[in-house]
This record gives structure tokens, C-alpha cells and sequence, in this order.
């Protein structure tokens, strides 16, 4: 068995003793094989001149608790700032809407995939009924929000194949 570079120079300590005499100080030594596959863990060797009992000690990491740390915020699937069509609002800025353009290449089992995925508010039936609507409208709004996530959610909608646009809300034409 190689001995780690690490056990080598902790077996070459020598210690200082007090009483000098001409035989060897009995010295134990405890390494942990497994310390050099654990990446965080903490290892120290010890080596204790005239151990008696048990020797040197391996340290381990101690335990912990980090229950109290866990104070993430509780959210809800499906929440983002913007409003529906039904005039539901959270959040401020200017708001922009994000369409669904009409394309023959849209169909609706697509739309009905894509759609929630994009926009989590949005269900499979809302996602038919707006599909439905682009057909005769030639567009349809999906959702109303900032233009930051106005802009975020019609680029999500392009890569999952769907064309879309957003456009500013203008409270003229409500």
C-alpha cells in the first residue's frame, strides 16, 4: 500500500520531548483512507507522543444542522408579474402585450404543448382557445406584462416554434 504524500510528512514529525532518552517514543499514527475521495471533508492527523489509549484520532467533520437555514420564500407555480386579458394586474411599468400571430404551421395539439410551457398562467384549454382565435383574429393575446417579460416570453414562444410579437398596450384601445 503507497503511503499519500500527506501521511508521509505527518509519520516524519518528531516531536520534542523533555526527558531525553535513547529509545524511540512510541507515536501512533491514524489516517483515513477514504479522506482523499472526499473533497469537503476535513481531515487532520494527529500524532500523539506516549499514547496510551487509542492513540492518535482522525477529526471529522461535525455535524452541522442547517435546518434553520433553510428560509427560501414560498411561491406558487405559475405566478409572474403582468395580467391576464380579464384585467387581473400585478406588478407596474409600462405594459405590453404579448400576441399570438396566426401561422399555418401553427397547429393546435403544438400550441397546446407550447404555450403553458411558456407562459405557466396559461392552460392547455386557454392555449386552444387562443389558437382558435389567432385563426379568425389573426392574432391573439396570450398575456399583458412588463416589456422585459413581455420581450422574454415571445422569444420563448419562437423557440418553441410558435411566432409571436409583442406590442405596447394603449389604454385607447381597451
Amino acid at each position: 500500500m503507497a503511503i499519500s504524500g500527506r501521511a508521509a510528512a505527518c509519520a516524519a514529525l518528531v516531536f520534542p520531548s523533555a526527558a531525553t532518552t535513547t529509545t524511540p517514543l512510541p507515536f501512533s499514527v491514524s489516517v483515513n483512507p477514504r479522506a482523499r475521495h472526499q473533497t469537503n471533508a476535513t481531515v487532520g492527523v494527529v500524532a500523539a507522543p506516549h499514547a496510551s489509549i487509542g492513540g492518535g484520532a482522525v477529526l471529522e467533520r461535525p455535524a452541522f444542522d442547517q435546518s434553520q437555514l433553510d428560509t427560501l420564500p414560498v411561491t406558487q407555480e405559475g405566478g409572474d408579474p403582468g395580467r391576464l386579458k380579464d384585467g387581473r394586474r400585478s406588478g407596474s411599468g409600462d405594459s405590453y402585450k404579448v400576441l399570438l400571430v396566426h401561422d399555418v404551421r401553427h397547429t393546435e395539439e403544438h400550441v397546446e404543448k407550447a404555450l403553458p410551457q411558456v407562459v405557466p398562467s396559461v392552460t392547455a384549454e386557454a392555449a386552444r382557445q387562443l389558437f382558435h382565435e389567432s385563426r379568425l383574429k389573426g392574432v391573439a393575446v396570450v398575456i399583458i406584462a412588463v416589456k422585459e417579460h413581455a420581450e422574454f416570453y415571445a422569444q420563448m414562444m419562437v423557440r418553441q416554434g410558435l411566432r409571436s410579437a409583442i406590442e405596447p398596450e394603449s389604454d385607447l384601445a381597451s
